[in-house]
């Protein structure tokens, strides 16, 4: 048997970009769409990490109060000191997770 070949012209940055977009999307999409569901009793949770099980009583209610990403991951509180913190230690990878959860779900009047 003689394999075929199949030559493909490649495609541009731009919609190489533009695919993985909307592949991202899709997914996401189906991700809410499964946590939230369609019918009561038939939602599935797609959790990577489990800390958030064992912090929270309702690991749903805390993803719904924001507490906890979709994937499981607790979100911090104000996880640092007020000292100046070197650029490349945790506590500033913290206040920078920190300042980009508070201020990405900040409504505006």
């Amino acid at each position: 048997m003689e394999e075929k070949k199949l030559e493909q012209a490649p495609i541009s940055q731009e919609e190489f970009e533009k695919k993985i977009h909307e592949v991202a999307e899709a997914n996401r999409r189906k991700i809410e769409e499964d946590f939230y569901g369609k019918e009561p009793g038939k939602e599935i949770l797609h959790l990577r990490d489990y800390s958030g099980v064992r912090k929270f009583k309702s690991i749903r209610r805390a993803i719904r109060k924001g507490h906890v990403s979709l994937f499981g991951e607790v979100y911090p509180k104000r996880p640092f000191k007020n000292i100046k913190s070197k650029e490349g230690s945790i506590t500033y990878m913290k206040k920078r997770y920190y300042e980009q959860f508070t201020h990405k779900n900040r409504k505006v009047a």
